[in-house]
C-alpha cells in the first residue's frame, strides 16, 4: 500500500457520500455527482478509493477523545481492556493514569467516557468501510478477475473486511458472548450503508452473520484479485480478512470455519518470530509472523500516548518508561511459564532491575515480573517511547485458534499437533501434550494467555468467551485486589446515553 496521500481528496469524496448528492468543486460551480465519481472507480479506482482505503487504515492508528485533548488509537484502547483482568497488573502508578481501569471504575455504564469511546471509534470505522463499498459501481462485474476489475476487487475486499472487524469488536463489547446467551440478544446497530443513523439494535444472530458474510467474501475478492498475501504488513489483505473470519467463527463455535480460516493463515506464514525478535525487539517486527501493523517514521508517530508509549518502559518520555506507569505480569500466570520457555525473559525475573534513561540521565528500578515484552531502544535515532512498529495480528494467535478449534470439536490429537507447532517454538523442552479434553483446552488457554500477553485487549475478550472471572486475590503482586468480574454481565458494556441513545429513538432495549 502507498503511504497516505491524497488525504484531502479522501475527505472531499467522504464529505459527497455523506452529506449531499452532489458536492462544490471550486467557486465556479461546477459540480460532481455520484455517478460522476463512479465513472471515475472504473476509470481510476486508485484516484478515488486509495485515498479512503488509506484515511480508513489510519483511523485504526489515531483517535481524539470527546475531550479533543488526548490522543489515542485502537492499540491504545485496548491496553484499558487488558487491565482489566488477571494477567496484567499497573505495578506503579504516576497519579491517576490508568487506575480507574485498572480498578474496574466507571468503565461499563451508559454514562462513562470509556463506553463512548469504544462505541464512536467502531462506529467510524463502519462509516468510513460503508462510503468505500457505496461508490463502486453496482454494474462492474467482479465475481471473477478479467484483467481489469482487480483494483476494484481489492478496495471491495478492504472495506468488508474492515466493517466485518468492526462489527467483531462491537459484539465483543456491547453483548454477552455468543455461546453464553448472547446469541439470542439484541446486537447492536447494522448499517450496511449511510443513509439512515437511526435504527434499532439488530439480532445478534444477525449481526454475527453479516460478520462472516463480509469476511468470507472479502477472503473471495483477494483471492480472485492475487492479493491474499502482500508483502506490506501495513496493507489489508486476504491474511487479514481470514484472521477476522477465524476470530468470528470462534466466537460462534462455528469450528470449521475457523480452523479453515486459520490453515490459510499459517500456510501464508510458516515462520515465526525467532527467539531474538521476540525477546529484544519489542514486538516490533513487521516480518515473520506479522500479518497487519503499523509503521512508524517521524511523520507518524502518534505520541507518548501510543501504544508503545504507555508499554514500552524503554522509552524516554511516554508514560509507561521514564514517567513510571509501567505495567507487569500476574506472579501467578509469571509462575506457570517453565524456565525453559524463552516468553519468560519477557518479563523481569531478579528482585529489580535497573535503566538508566540516555537523555535525562534518569535511573529507575524496574522490580520482578515488571515487563519488557515491549521494550525497544533507539529506533531510527530516537530514544522516545514512540518510535516504534506496532504488530496487529500475528501468525501464533492463528495456531492458538486452530488449536482450541480442534480441541473444542471433540479432534485432540489435531489440537495436540497444533499446539506444539506453537509452543516447541518458544519452549525446546516441550514435549507434545497428551493432554485430552477440558485438560487439554485448558492447556491451550494457558498459552494463549502466555503468547498473547498484553496484545489486543485479548484476556478481556477471551475470559468474556470461555466464560471465565476475574479474581485477583490469590496474586502476590497485583496491587489492586478488590475486583472481581462475573460472566456474562460485568464483560458486556451499556449502549453510550448521550451519544447514541438521547440521540436515537428507534433503539428499544438498553443492556442491564
Amino acid at each position: 500500500m502507498k503511504k497516505i496521500r491524497y488525504i484531502m481528496l479522501g475527505a472531499a469524496l467522504l464529505m459527497a457520500g455523506a452529506c449531499s448528492d452532489q458536492l462544490d468543486i471550486n467557486p465556479t460551480g461546477n459540480r460532481i455527482t455520484e455517478e460522476d465519481i463512479q465513472r471515475l472507480v472504473k476509470e481510476d479506482p486508485d484516484l478515488v478509493l486509495e485515498p479512503m482505503l488509506n484515511t480508513m487504515v489510519a483511523a485504526i492508528n489515531t483517535y481524539t477523545f470527546a475531550n479533543s485533548v488526548d490522543t489515542r488509537n485502537w492499540p491504545v484502547m485496548n491496553i484499558l481492556l487488558s487491565l482489566k483482568g488477571n494477567d496484567m497488573v499497573l505495578a506503579n502508578r504516576n497519579g491517576t493514569w490508568l487506575v480507574n481501569d485498572y480498578e474496574l471504575r466507571a468503565y461499563r455504564e451508559e454514562s462513562t467516557a470509556r463506553v463512548a469511546v469504544y462505541w464512536g471509534t467502531l462506529y467510524k470505522y463502519v462509516y468510513y468501510a460503508n462510503e468505500i463499498l457505496g461508490l463502486i459501481p453496482p454494474d462492474v462485474d467482479l465475481n471473477t478477475a478479467d484483467g481489469s476489475n482487480e483494483k476494484i476487487m481489492r478496495y471491495k475486499a478492504a472495506a468488508l473486511t474492515m466493517r466485518a472487524f468492526s462489527y467483531t469488536y462491537l459484539m465483543w463489547l456491547y453483548q454477552d458472548d455468543y455461546l453464553h446467551g448472547g446469541a439470542e440478544k439484541p446486537g447492536v446497530l447494522l448499517h450496511l450503508d449511510n443513509n439512515d443513523p437511526f435504527k434499532d439494535r439488530a439480532p445478534a444472530s444477525a449481526v454475527w452473520a453479516q460478520v462472516i458474510a463480509d469476511a468470507t467474501e472479502a477472503v473471495r475478492l483477494f483471492e480472485a484479485a492475487g492479493s491474499y498475501k502482500t508483502e506490506d504488513r501495513t496493507d489489508i489483505d486476504g491474511s487479514v480478512a481470514s484472521v477476522v473470519l477465524a476470530r468470528a467463527a470462534l466466537t460462534m463455535g462455528d469450528w470449521s470455519t475457523a480452523i479453515a480460516a486459520a490453515d490459510k493463515v499459517i500456510a501464508a506464514y510458516p515462520m515465526l518470530m525467532n527467539e531474538a525478535q521476540y525477546t529484544t525487539s519489542g514486538m516490533t517486527v513487521l516480518d515473520n509472523e506479522a500479518i497487519f501493523g503499523y509503521e512508524v517514521d517521524v511523520n507518524s508517530s502518534r505520541g507518548t500516548s501510543s501504544f508503545p508509549g504507555w508499554m514500552n518502559p524503554w522509552g524516554e518520555g511516554g508514560y509507561g518508561g521514564s514517567q513510571g506507569s509501567w505495567v507487569a505480569i500476574d506472579q501467578r500466570l509469571y509462575d506457570q511459564i517453565p524456565e525453559t520457555d524463552y516468553r519468560k525473559a519477557n518479563f523481569v525475573s531478579e528482585d529489580y532491575i535497573e535503566f538508566t534513561y540516555p537523555s535525562s540521565g534518569a535511573t529507575i528500578h524496574y522490580p520482578k515480573y515488571a515487563s519488557t515484552k515491549f521494550a525497544a531502544g533507539i529506533i531510527s535515532g530516537q530514544t522516545t517511547a514512540y518510535y516504534q512498529n506496532e504488530i496487529y495480528m500475528r501468525a501464533s494467535e492463528m495456531l492458538l485458534v486452530k488449536a482450541e478449534a480442534e480441541a473444542r470439536a471433540g479432534n485432540d490429537e489435531a489440537a495436540q499437533r497444533t499446539l506444539f507447532q506453537l509452543v516447541s517454538q518458544r519452549d525446546p523442552a516441550y514435549t507434545q501434550s497428551t493432554n485430552t479434553g477440558e485438560a487439554l483446552f485448558a492447556e491451550i488457554r494457558l498459552h494463549r494467555r502466555i503468547e498473547l500477553w498484553g496484545e489486543g485487549g485479548f484476556e478481556f475478550y477471551d475470559n468474556k468467551r470461555w466464560n471465565l472471572p476475574v479474581d485477583r486475590t490469590g496474586s502476590a503482586n497485583h496491587v489492586y485486589k478488590e475486583v472481581t468480574l462475573t460472566p456474562q454481565r460485568d464483560y458486556t458494556l451499556q449502549l453510550p446515553l448521550e451519544s447514541e441513545l438521547l440521540l436515537n429513538p428507534n433503539i428499544t432495549q438498553q443492556n442491564p
